[in-house]
């Protein structure tokens, strides 16, 4: 896991960007919180947010807002392409306040401690809130993963994967039962992303680097990118930005 990398000289940069667009300083205190529960705070009315660009091929649907920073580069987005149906945020203070808060989201969520280890696959397992590492360093999704908030609705499913992520085709789904909530989701992914096509998410994915999603993909929460970018086909994105916790 990367977390290491992520800390206070990344901040300081996100501030720098968000500084050129407002008096407000980048020192708010929901980026400064380290209790838990892990949030998205500022991210969370995101459907993707990524550091460099943010491309989209065909019908993409992003309800809620969308952007970039401290990258400006937002294409595929208009008349006859992709949907953005909150703002379009392109290097500006909204954006790089949204990178801020999942950068937050990803250090703290990373240095919790473990409760239970997992095989690489998370396929055809049901699972409490917890936090969960893995025997390897990478994970996989390719059939279906059910959470289950019956012993705490409220509660979180924390997964701590060390490299990358990835998940199959239309196999590939999350399913959230007795009052989880795909907010309390959180895949914190040391490298990259990759979503297959087809695939039915449910959570906040925050990579390190960047997140690839396949054809039509979907997913309920937010999307980041930590220092790359992220690109869609004809994807439905939904951001969460109502959460009990």
């Amino acid at each position: 896991m990367h977390s290491n990398m992520l800390g206070a000289s990344k901040l300081a940069l996100l501030a720098l960007f968000a500084m050129q667009f407002s008096t407000i300083s980048l020192a708010h205190p929901a980026l400064e919180q380290r209790a838990p529960p892990i949030v998205m705070g500022l991210a969370k009315t995101f459907g993707a947010i990524a550091a460099t660009t943010l491309t989209s091929t065909g019908a993409t649907v992003i309800t809620g807002d969308c952007g970039t920073c401290p990258g400006t580069a937002i294409t595929g987005f208009g008349p006859g392409m992709g949907v953005c149906t909150g703002s379009i945020n392109a290097g500006n203070t909204a954006a790089c306040n949204a990178e801020a808060a999942c950068l937050t989201a990803y250090n703290n969520a990373a240095a919790l401690v473990p409760t239970v280890t997992l095989a690489t696959d998370l396929a055809v397992q049901t699972l409490v809130p917890g936090v969960y590492k893995f025997t390897t360093l990478n994970a996989i999704l390719s059939a279906t993963l059910t959470l289950n908030g019956a012993s705490n609705p409220k509660g979180q499913f924390i997964f701590q994967i060390q490299t990358t992520f990835g998940t199959s085709a239309t196999t590939s789904k999350v399913v959230l039962i007795n009052g989880a909530q795909a907010c309390n989701v959180y895949f914190i992914v040391g490298s990259s992303a990759t979503i297959g096509a087809g695939s039915k998410m449910q959570g906040n994915i925050l990579a390190h680097t960047s997140i690839a999603v396949n054809s039509g993909a979907s997913n309920k929460g937010t999307f980041c990118a930590l220092n790359g970018a992220i690109t869609l086909i004809a994807d439905a994105l939904t951001s969460q930005p109502t959460c009990s916790t």
